[in-house]
């Protein structure tokens, strides 16, 4: 069996002439010192604007002949106060609920779901279109009634007792290239 030398790792050899990196902090340092130093010779040479003073306007000053004026300029400059505008807003958006809708889940009549795969004048077609559902395993039944003086066969299927499952059904008929509507049965 043969044995493995144990391999050692040693420190890359600088070349001669060749200088060590510098440090990151010492870097970071002295662009902080060079930017402080920029910035003080800048406000010392005059370059950054000083602050605005008051201006003093010619009311400041009391005349000397005249009449006195006063000042009444700080009482009429008050700060704001914030001015909030729910309290009036709120009470005009309430809306009033009926009775009816506030009654608990389990004394509501559930509702039911019809989906409309389509519109025939021919019940020829609604026939195809119904034998086109069975091959995709939904039992659909025709309506027929009578609109403005035209016979017109409608496909449906369901009721549903659930919009969940009459969408799950929707979506597997659109998969097949059948585009269908959702109703809720009245």
């Amino acid at each position: 069996m043969a044995t493995r030398k144990k391999t050692s790792r040693r420190k890359p050899v600088r070349k001669a002439g060749a200088s060590r990196p510098m440090p990151g902090w010492l870097i970071l340092v002295s662009g902080i010192l060079v930017g402080l130093l920029v910035a003080v010779a800048a406000y010392v040479a005059g370059w950054v604007p000083a602050p605005p003073e008051k201006a003093k306007s010619p009311h400041d000053q009391p005349m000397a002949n005249g009449p006195i004026i006063e000042d009444h300029s700080q009482e009429l400059q008050t700060k704001r106060k914030k001015k909030y505008d729910f309290y009036t807003v709120l009470p005009e958006m309430e809306v009033v609920i009926d009775k009816d809708e506030i009654e608990p889940a389990s004394q509501r009549k559930p509702s039911r779901y019809i989906l409309q795969v389509g519109s025939f004048k021919d019940r020829s077609d609604a026939e195809s279109l119904k034998a086109q559902l069975a091959l995709l395993g939904q039992m659909a039944h025709i309506q027929t009634l009578q609109v403005n003086h035209t016979r017109w066969h409608r496909v449906r299927l369901g009721p549903f007792n659930s919009a969940r499952k009459a969408d799950s059904i929707k979506r597997r008929l659109q998969k097949n290239g059948i585009h269908a509507l959702m109703m809720k049965e009245k």
